[in-house]
């Protein structure tokens, strides 16, 4: 299942990395989100880990604010887009190829574990979860941003005229075709898809042990163009919670 998962993003590689570009170049995008994630880690330069990094959005958002960031994919075609795109904006983020569900770091190697839209996309999730705890320091913090995906399929029908709104409104402003970005045959793998969302995530995260956890239940988008473009996939959530002593 992992290496279907891969292959079919490493095909969208190119597309989300020119998503990206357009993201890092509109400044009140790029603010609003780093607000979003100085809201949820603190002020201060940590060491985050942005597991499931993609093209690295996540990561040159948090290095722009003065963490030292490390970036995981599994993809090495996502990472290699990642690498170009830092390039690109002058900015140094550690890229490493990884599973998000067995981590290549030692244990309590990060100050925060961070991801955007990547837990939904995991096989095993509960997995996951338990690894960023195990590489977390104590006292460090999570972040998972995420989408209920369960109830956009459902509104489905009544969201597909914003999804030809937005398709050409992508085109002009990203260059990419966004079309074909959910596949059914890998959604029938990946156990979040049908979950009942963010309360399904909010179980697993005190599973794993996390403490002082906050939920956004409704993240909406930041801006009328990422509204009008992205708005068909519905409103996202942010959980964090933080690392005690011990499960």
């Amino acid at each position: 299942m992992k290496e279907i998962v891969n292959k079919y993003w490493s095909k969208s590689a190119n597309g989300y990395s020119k998503h990206v570009r357009w993201s890092m170049r509109s400044t009140r995008e790029r603010k609003a989100w780093q607000q979003i994630f100085t809201e949820a880690l603190g002020r201060g330069n940590l060491t985050v880990l942005d597991v499931g990094t993609g093209p690295g959005i996540v990561a040159f958002l948090l290095a722009e604010l003065g963490h030292d960031v490390t970036g995981v994919d599994f993809s090495e075609e996502m990472l290699r887009n990642a690498r170009e795109n830092a390039a690109r904006f002058g900015l140094s983020v550690k890229f490493t190829p990884g599973d998000t569900e067995n981590l290549p770091f030692e244990d309590e190697s990060f100050d925060a574990v961070v991801n955007r839209a990547v837990l939904w996309t995991l096989p095993n999730p509960e997995k996951a979860i338990m690894e960023w705890w195990r590489v977390l320091k104590p006292g460090g913090r999570l972040v998972i941003i995420d989408g209920n995906w369960a109830d956009h399929k459902k509104m489905w029908h009544r969201q597909i005229w914003k999804l030809f709104l937005a398709w050409p409104l992508i085109l002009i402003t990203e260059q990419w075709n966004p079309w074909g970005s959910h596949s059914d045959d890998i959604d029938e793998g990946l156990p979040l898809i049908d979950a009942k969302r963010p309360e399904t995530d909010i179980e697993l995260v005190k599973g794993a042990g996390f403490t002082e956890i906050e939920v956004i239940s409704k993240l909406k988008r930041i801006t009328l163009i990422s509204h009008l473009k992205y708005g068909y996939q519905g409103d996202h959530f942010l959980i964090s919670g933080t690392k005690g002593n011990g499960i």
